[in-house]
Protein backbone atom coordinates (compact mmCIF):
# COMPACT_ATOMS: atom_id res chain seq x y z
CA UNK A 1 0.00 0.00 0.00
CA UNK A 2 1.06 3.56 -0.72
CA UNK A 3 0.51 6.22 1.95
CA UNK A 4 0.23 9.73 0.56
CA UNK A 5 0.91 12.40 3.16
CA UNK A 6 -0.05 16.00 2.46
CA UNK A 7 0.80 18.74 4.96
CA UNK A 8 -1.69 21.59 4.70
CA UNK A 9 -2.47 25.08 5.94
CA UNK A 10 -5.34 26.90 4.24
CA UNK A 11 -5.13 24.91 1.00
CA UNK A 12 -8.79 25.02 -0.06
CA UNK A 13 -7.75 26.35 -3.46
CA UNK A 14 -5.23 23.64 -4.35
CA UNK A 15 -6.14 20.58 -2.26
CA UNK A 16 -9.24 19.61 -4.28
CA UNK A 17 -7.20 19.81 -7.49
CA UNK A 18 -4.60 17.41 -6.10
CA UNK A 19 -7.19 15.04 -4.64
CA UNK A 20 -9.04 14.93 -7.99
CA UNK A 21 -5.75 14.07 -9.73
CA UNK A 22 -5.09 11.31 -7.20
CA UNK A 23 -8.61 9.96 -7.78
CA UNK A 24 -8.06 9.95 -11.58
CA UNK A 25 -5.06 7.65 -11.16
CA UNK A 26 -7.44 4.71 -10.61
CA UNK A 27 -5.03 3.30 -8.07
CA UNK A 28 -6.79 1.61 -5.20
CA UNK A 29 -3.90 0.62 -2.95
CA UNK A 30 -3.51 4.03 -1.31
CA UNK A 31 -4.39 5.91 1.80
CA UNK A 32 -4.37 9.70 1.84
CA UNK A 33 -3.40 11.47 5.03
CA UNK A 34 -3.84 15.21 5.37
CA UNK A 35 -1.75 16.66 8.19
CA UNK A 36 -3.39 20.01 8.81
CA UNK A 37 -1.66 22.85 10.65
CA UNK A 38 -4.85 24.57 11.80
CA UNK A 39 -6.45 25.75 8.57
CA UNK A 40 -9.04 28.52 8.89
CA UNK A 41 -10.63 27.77 5.51
CA UNK A 42 -12.36 24.65 4.13
CA UNK A 43 -9.19 22.53 3.82
CA UNK A 44 -10.21 19.96 6.44
CA UNK A 45 -13.79 19.79 5.13
CA UNK A 46 -12.48 19.14 1.61
CA UNK A 47 -10.11 16.42 2.86
CA UNK A 48 -12.97 14.73 4.72
CA UNK A 49 -15.17 14.89 1.62
CA UNK A 50 -12.50 12.96 -0.30
CA UNK A 51 -12.20 10.34 2.45
CA UNK A 52 -8.75 11.39 3.66
CA UNK A 53 -7.48 10.61 7.12
CA UNK A 54 -6.92 13.83 9.04
CA UNK A 55 -4.18 14.36 11.60
CA UNK A 56 -3.04 17.48 13.43
CA UNK A 57 0.06 18.64 11.61
CA UNK A 58 2.42 21.53 11.43
CA UNK A 59 4.44 23.31 8.81
CA UNK A 60 5.52 21.29 6.63
CA UNK A 61 8.12 18.91 8.09
CA UNK A 62 6.12 18.43 11.28
CA UNK A 63 3.03 17.69 9.21
CA UNK A 64 4.90 15.09 7.20
CA UNK A 65 6.19 13.45 10.37
CA UNK A 66 2.74 13.47 12.01
CA UNK A 67 1.25 11.86 8.89
CA UNK A 68 4.02 9.27 8.74
CA UNK A 69 3.27 8.23 12.34
CA UNK A 70 -0.20 6.99 11.40
CA UNK A 71 0.58 5.75 7.88
CA UNK A 72 -0.13 2.11 7.19
CA UNK A 73 1.55 1.88 3.79
CA UNK A 74 4.80 0.15 2.91
CA UNK A 75 5.84 3.24 1.00
CA UNK A 76 5.35 6.88 1.99
CA UNK A 77 4.84 9.58 -0.62
CA UNK A 78 5.03 13.15 0.62
CA UNK A 79 3.19 15.63 -1.56
CA UNK A 80 2.28 19.29 -1.27
CA UNK A 81 -1.23 20.48 -2.08
CA UNK A 82 0.02 22.48 -5.04
CA UNK A 83 1.47 19.34 -6.70
CA UNK A 84 -1.76 18.96 -8.60
CA UNK A 85 -0.49 17.73 -11.96
CA UNK A 86 0.12 13.99 -11.93
CA UNK A 87 1.12 12.14 -15.10
CA UNK A 88 -0.84 9.07 -16.16
CA UNK A 89 0.00 5.98 -14.06
CA UNK A 90 2.07 8.08 -11.67
CA UNK A 91 1.61 5.80 -8.65
CA UNK A 92 2.01 2.59 -10.65
CA UNK A 93 5.27 3.91 -12.08
CA UNK A 94 6.55 4.94 -8.66
CA UNK A 95 5.94 1.48 -7.23
CA UNK A 96 7.42 -0.17 -10.31
CA UNK A 97 10.61 1.91 -9.99
CA UNK A 98 10.97 1.17 -6.30
CA UNK A 99 10.60 -2.55 -6.92
CA UNK A 100 12.78 -2.82 -10.03
CA UNK A 101 15.57 -0.60 -8.71
CA UNK A 102 15.33 -1.89 -5.12
CA UNK A 103 15.00 1.66 -3.83
CA UNK A 104 14.49 2.58 -0.18
CA UNK A 105 14.11 6.33 -0.73
CA UNK A 106 13.73 8.59 -3.75
CA UNK A 107 13.09 12.17 -4.75
CA UNK A 108 12.66 14.02 -8.01
CA UNK A 109 13.57 17.32 -9.57
CA UNK A 110 11.37 20.35 -9.15
CA UNK A 111 10.76 22.38 -12.27
CA UNK A 112 9.78 25.99 -11.68
CA UNK A 113 7.81 28.17 -14.03
CA UNK A 114 8.45 31.18 -11.82
CA UNK A 115 10.79 34.11 -12.06
CA UNK A 116 14.59 34.02 -12.36
CA UNK A 117 15.09 33.82 -8.58
CA UNK A 118 12.79 30.77 -8.39
CA UNK A 119 14.66 29.12 -11.25
CA UNK A 120 18.02 29.64 -9.51
CA UNK A 121 16.75 28.40 -6.14
CA UNK A 122 15.15 25.26 -7.58
CA UNK A 123 18.19 24.54 -9.76
CA UNK A 124 20.36 24.64 -6.63
CA UNK A 125 17.87 22.47 -4.72
CA UNK A 126 17.77 19.91 -7.54
CA UNK A 127 21.57 19.79 -7.65
CA UNK A 128 21.79 18.87 -3.96
CA UNK A 129 18.90 16.41 -4.07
Amino acid sequence: MLSIIIPTLNEEEFLPLLLEQIKKQNFSQIEIIVADAGSQDKTVEIAQKFGCKIVKGGLPAKGRNQGAKIAKGDLLLFMDADNFYLPKDFFKNILKNFKERKLKIASFSIISKGNLIDLIIYKAYNFFV
